[in-house]
């Protein structure tokens, strides 16, 4: 480009000459319509701008009309950085999202709202499905900063703070005036983990402002209270003083009864409860058979307070008793029993053995009709990596495995893929199970499918949801990935691959079985002797009690009804027999099972559809 050409063109025009921004070949600059442009040319003889605006490339301008409309943008501004150094700002947004915010802020000013910080990165920054995540965690970090006044409403802007504020000290002011009990609870609660910050003023500040609102005869409830004085005991710790004595102590809103103690727990976060509980185990005697008989069907966070006051108070012999026989009669609940099996701790080593294996089926079975619910955490434990099963089978026999892998092939929640990986880590270790298994798999491949109505319409919906929804979505997700380009390093592309293979197992497992079935209603079912569609009333030599089960279709199991698959191995034992037979039932893990007789065998059917 000629010396004249670089000339501002406010030196070769008087209108001009009186704008304190000359227009410049190469500069950036902003119009308030067209957004965000560089200049291209100048030309003085016809005189016009030649600018790239993002929608706009080598619009030509009056070069009267540009002087007057264009901005100049710095050279630190967002928009330049993101024209000339894109690679530098995704960086950043990685290893510094502070002070990427703050060159937002910087340049656009009191425009500077979330949407616009979202358009303005998103997508060519941060990806737009990776956008809620990274902002979500900037602002927390932004709110314990203090450098930002982050607005509560989304068309107000950010902006720099004049002077930093601790995050700490904002979080006092909330406390002495909280705008609800709940508020007060939360902001304790975020004070605590900010403790080794505070000052001891601070502490002492929060000891008062908790004071205060446990003093107020309105309000918070009774377990909000509870919380609150168990965080200001944690800060009384940090100024080496003494738990709080007299009308407003801990204990004073300790729970009196299980209701109140689970409503009070579910409440709490995991270190106030594992307070509350210690508390309790000191101050009140049988608080401990208490928390065992709550521990079996607590959530998580529960179950891990629970076993940790009761181990550091010497009951983890009582803690493996009652776990143990929950596991047995089929009393634990699914949350605490993914919980124990994800945990894995050393101190649960002795509940891993076959029965395991089978309350986890029966639980997955009870909470699901046909397969098992997708997004089941205790299916996915179970079925995901194979650890469980490895540390079921580690101290097993033979007779164990042998269990195990019948019960395996028999269920009905399993899903044909993870059911054969399971048996693939029996074979492994226990190769005398062949014969079980090959045999199992080649009598199911070769035999025709007895199922309801209702179970063979749910099969078909499983199918249309894959074909319809399932695949589709990944199909779709592929070719998102495809874009990003080099399948080399593309691990959202190998992921969605790697679904496609299990998307499509599924669908021809869905086909053969469905090819396989043939649905009834059970009417019409002799009941000389226990068929499928019978129901059959047992009883038990050893205690007199009666049982009743009921023996439906392949992919009919409800163990809480007493309704059995045909095909697991209780349904396969009892099959053929008749009124005043004797008959052993599956042991399960025992050494030897219950010994029954047949004492009525009738119809069950005909079952609606």
């Amino acid at each position: 480009m000629s010396s004249e050409m670089a000339r501002p063109l406010e030196e070769i025009s008087s209108a001009s000459s009186q704008k304190s921004s000359p227009l410049c070949v190469g500069e950036y600059y902003l119009h308030r319509s067209w957004g965000f442009g560089l200049i291209r040319e100048i030309s003085l003889d016809a005189g016009s701008v030649i600018i790239d605006f993002q929608e706009k490339p080598r619009h030509r301008m009056q070069w009267e009309y540009a002087v007057q409309s264009l901005q100049l943008v710095s050279r630190d501004h967002l928009f330049v950085l993101k024209a000339e150094r894109l690679a530098m700002l995704r960086e950043q947004a990685a290893s510094d999202p502070l002070a990427l915010v703050e060159l937002c802020v910087r340049s656009l000013g009191e425009a500077a709202t979330v949407e616009a910080l979202q358009e303005a990165l998103s997508p060519s920054v941060i990806a737009p499905e990776a956008w809620k995540k990274w902002w979500d965690g900037v602002r927390r970090v932004m709110r314990q900063e203090g450098r930002f006044e982050i607005p509560t409403k989304k068309n107000q802007p950010i902006r720099i703070a004049s002077s930093v504020v601790p995050a700490w000290q904002k979080l006092l002011q909330e406390l002495e005036k909280p705008a609800s009990s709940k508020s007060a609870v939360e902001t304790a609660r975020a004070l605590a983990k900010a403790e080794g910050e505070l000052s001891p003023s601070g502490r002492e500040q929060a000891v008062s402002a908790i004071r205060a609102i446990l003093s107020s005869p309105h309000g918070a409830l009774p377990e909000e209270k509870l919380e609150l004085a168990v965080l200001r005991d944690q800060f009384l710790a940090a100024l080496a003083k003494e738990p709080e004595q007299g009308a407003l102590a801990v204990s004073q809103w300790l729970p009196e009864d299980n209701h109140s103690l689970r409503k009070a727990l579910s409440a709490m976060a995991a270190s106030s409860q594992k307070e509350v509980l210690r508390r309790l185990v000191l101050e009140r005697g049988g608080t401990v058979s208490l928390l065992l008989e709550l521990l079996p069907n607590a959530p998580a966070r529960t179950a891990d307070a629970i076993v940790t006051v009761l181990a550091d108070a010497g009951q983890a012999n009582e803690l493996l008793e009652r776990l143990g026989r929950a596991i047995r009669e089929r009393t634990i609940g699914t949350e605490t029993l993914a919980w124990i099996c994800r945990t894995r701790d050393e101190l649960f080593r002795p509940l891993f053995r076959p029965d395991l294996f089978f309350c986890i089926l029966y639980l997955l079975e009870r909470e699901s009709s046909g397969a098992a619910k997708k997004g089941s955490k205790l299916y996915e434990l179970l079925t995901g990596k194979l650890a469980i099963l490895h540390a079921i089978l580690s101290d097993a026999h033979l007779t164990d495995a042998r269990d195990v892998a019948r019960a395996a092939l028999a269920s009905p929640v399993l899903r044909e893929l993870d059911k054969r990986s399971l048996l693939g880590a029996i074979l492994k270790k226990f190769p005398g199970v062949q014969d079980l298994v090959a045999g199992g798999q080649q009598q199911k491949s070769e035999e025709v499918l007895i199922v309801s109505w209702t179970s063979l319409a749910q099969k078909k919906k499983e199918l249309e949801e894959l074909v319809t929804k399932q695949i589709p979505e990944n199909t779709r997700e592929i070719a998102i990935a495809r874009s990003y380009g080099d399948l080399r390093e593309n691990h959202e592309y190998k992921a969605a691959k790697e679904m496609q293979g299990v998307l499509h197992r599924r669908k021809t497992e869905c086909e053969v079985a469905i090819a396989r079935a043939r649905g009834t209603d059970f009417s019409d079912v002799a009941t000389d002797s226990v068929n499928i569609g019978t129901r059959v009333v047992l009883k038990d030599l050893a205690t007199g009690k009666e049982r009743q089960l009921t023996i439906l279709g392949a992919w009919d199991s409800d163990p809480a009804a007493g309704v059995v698959s045909y095909l697991a191995g209780l349904g396969q034992v009892l099959l053929g027999h008749k009124s005043g037979d004797e008959v052993t039932l599956p042991a399960e893990g025992k050494e030897e099972g219950a010994k029954v007789r047949v004492e009525r065998i009738e119809a069950a059917g005909p079952i609606p559809a």
